[in-house]
């Protein structure tokens, strides 16, 4: 297996996403164990907020709405995207073909998302984000069309003992 190296660089990245939403998903199991409005006014209060003020009384209603169930469709949303980017992750270190359909795929489906968060409101990190999802999506497509095609072997002349 050849080190490539880029493809482990977008394997490390990937594993650093899927990490990330593991953590939300235990995040909202522990938060399903609490009163999440009690858990908003200490935050507000912690942070030394003004309750009164407009978004964080706002943020302290919604966090009153949220239901366990909420929570819970949370987690399961969180984990099953970890284990994608997890599975990503680990193919594209693997420099599978089947890792790099699924990173160019994946990353292509956020082009015109990102293209429309910049149209609606173009900031220079927005630009970064979509600049380098490009670069990463052709980086892949490149490696994937450099690659091998790995084609069965032609059947050869059969030879011993079942040979007729």
């Amino acid at each position: 297996m050849s080190a490539n190296k880029g493809l482990r660089l977008i394997a490390v990245f990937e594993a650093i996403k899927g990490v990330f939403g593991l953590l939300i998903a235990v995040g909202a199991v522990i938060l399903s164990q609490h009163d999440l409005q009690q858990f908003a006014e200490d935050a507000v209060d912690a942070l030394r907020m003004d309750p009164a003020a407009h978004y964080t009384s706002q943020f302290i209603h919604e966090a009153s709405l949220v239901t366990v169930r909420d929570l819970g469709w949370v987690a399961a949303g969180a984990f099953a995207y970890s284990l994608f980017r997890l599975g990503e992750a680990y193919g594209l270190w693997r420099e599978r073909t089947w890792a790099e359909w699924v990173a160019v795929v994946s990353g292509s489906m956020y082009i015109p998302f990102e293209i429309y968060a910049l149209y609606r409101r173009a900031t220079l990190l927005k630009f970064v984000i979509l600049l380098v999802n490009i670069l990463v999506v052709l980086y892949v497509a490149r490696a994937l069309a450099r690659s091998p095609k790995k084609v069965p072997a032609p059947p050869g002349p059969k030879t011993g003992p079942d040979a007729v």
